[in-house]
């Protein structure tokens, strides 16, 4: 089931973006439109960077104090599938990408991942190895 949703995403989420760029490219113009999409790539690359460095920090902070970094793990994680929305051209798709940056959102979303993956493990449904050098 969770396979055709996606697949039925990975479908519908192009057709809605065109659809919303070239209404807006009617109502704006195409200059202003090119400008906005490459504006919030930009600017999505320039706030991911800072957030990304931001969990990193929190993890080592994490790992230095004897505690495991899962909440800053979970952050960098949804913050590199933020990123290619942020960079992919178009509204929708930014829309999801400054979504999964804004940490409120990102939090819950987090805590609903870990909730899926902590199910799965209880299940017996999930394996985590761990390759030690």
């Amino acid at each position: 089931m969770i396979f055709l949703i996606i697949v039925a995403l990975f479908f519908l989420i192009p057709i809605a973006e065109i659809y919303v760029l070239l209404s807006a490219g009617d109502a704006f113009g195409i200059w202003p439109v090119i400008a906005a999409c490459l504006g919030t790539a930009i600017l999505g690359g320039a706030i991911i960077r800072m957030q990304g460095a931001a969990a990193l920090n929190t993890a080592r902070k994490d790992l230095n104090e004897g505690r495991p970094p899962v909440d800053s793990a979970v952050d960098g994680a949804l913050l590199v599938v933020a990123a290619p929305f942020l960079m992919t051209p178009g509204f929708l798709t930014d829309f999801i990408g400054f979504c999964l940056l804004t940490p409120p959102i990102r939090r819950v979303i987090g805590r609903m991942a870990m909730r899926a993956i902590k199910r799965r493990i209880d299940k017996g449904n999930a394996t985590i190895t761990i390759n030690r050098p």
